[in-house]
């Protein structure tokens, strides 16, 4: 079983993102944790205790110019433990497809280098064949939500389904819990 934490950057609540992580390796110690990160973010404080922890404002989903996705005010990765795998979710929080292939290409290449990963996970679980054609050239695993992913926030937990996602600021540690039995 794969389970992945989206949105993870500067802005996470670090601690429990690892909690939660943690708690799975207790109960499923052969499952692949995966933390896909953000290295460029809006800067959140100031928020709610939720939206605090988003990559981008959340009235930014309603907006039709993709390029205010461009403006970030806070740069970093936050400290990963070792036994969870990294991934990148893109230098910057926006939808691929939008971007031209040389963009994509700049997005994927420098995130990747700067998290130090072969897996990308596009953001919004938005991709195309240049982003496919790039990953693959840079032999870099492309996560496909195609492929089967489901999202503890709106699925059901089902122990026989190997891939799930989640967003950490989402659901409490006790709520992540009960989802998981």
């Amino acid at each position: 079983m794969k389970i992945r934490f989206d949105d993870i950057c500067v802005n996470s609540n670090m601690r429990l993102a690892v909690e939660m992580a943690e708690h799975i390796k207790d109960v499923m110690p052969e499952a692949e944790i995966i933390f896909s990160i953000s290295p460029l973010v809006h800067n959140m404080s100031g928020q709610g205790i939720i939206d605090s922890q988003r990559v981008y404002p959340k009235i930014f989903n309603a907006k039709s110019d993709h390029t205010i996705f461009y403006k970030p005010e806070k740069l970093g990765i936050p400290e990963i433990p070792s036994w969870i795998i990294r991934a990148s979710h893109g230098l910057i929080h926006v939808d691929h497809r939008l971007l031209s292939k040389e963009v994509q290409e700049l997005s994927i290449l420098s995130s990747c280098s700067l998290v130090d990963t072969k897996i990308f996970v596009p953001p919004f679980n938005k991709w195309n064949k240049d982003t496919e054609d790039i990953c693959k050239d840079a032999e870099i695993n492309l996560i496909k939500f195609e492929d089967g992913w489901l999202c503890a926030e709106y699925n059901d937990f089902n122990p026989t389904h190997d891939l799930w996602y989640v967003h950490s600021r989402e659901l409490e540690l006790n709520k992540f819990k009960e989802w998981m039995t």
